[in-house]
Order: structure tokens, then C-alpha cells, then sequence
């Protein structure tokens, strides 16, 4: 019985058969050295994203106050 699946490009096919360049397992070098060398721009990026998400955070926090006080208003009446 022959079956439908597709066939992999021989490109990756190419990639899966080939053995790892280099003998060292990839977990086993330092995660500074997987990383490469230190971008400054994607620093930047990393702060300003953190203080868009602190932003974020704190405005959704203020408004589920501001709904729970609501009902709590609510429900005292």
C-alpha cells in the first residue's frame, strides 16, 4: 500500500542526512556564545519593550480597579 505523503525537498533532505558540523553537542557551549556578539540597538529594543509591557500592565491594573470599585459601588447601594 502506497501512501500520500508528500516528499521532502531534497535541500532538507540534503540537511536531515548530513552529520552536525562540529562534534560538540549544541547545549554544551555557554549561552553568551550562542548568542553571538552584544547588539546595543537590540538592548534598546529589550528596555523599551519591557517599559511598554510595564505600561501596559500597570494601565490594565488601574482599570480592573476601577471596574471592581464600580461594582463594589454597585452592590453598597
Amino acid at each position: 500500500m502506497k501512501t500520500d505523503e508528500p516528499k521532502l525537498p531534497e535541500s532538507l533532505t540534503r540537511f536531515l542526512a548530513a552529520p552536525p558540523a562540529d562534534g560538540a553537542a549544541p547545549a554544551s557551549r555557554t549561552a553568551e556564545a550562542r548568542l553571538g556578539p552584544i547588539d546595543r540597538s537590540s538592548a534598546h529594543q529589550a528596555l523599551e519593550s519591557a517599559l511598554l509591557r510595564g505600561f501596559v500592565s500597570v494601565t490594565s491594573g488601574l482599570v480592573w480597579l476601577l471596574v471592581l470599585g464600580l461594582v463594589l459601588r454597585h452592590l453598597a447601594r
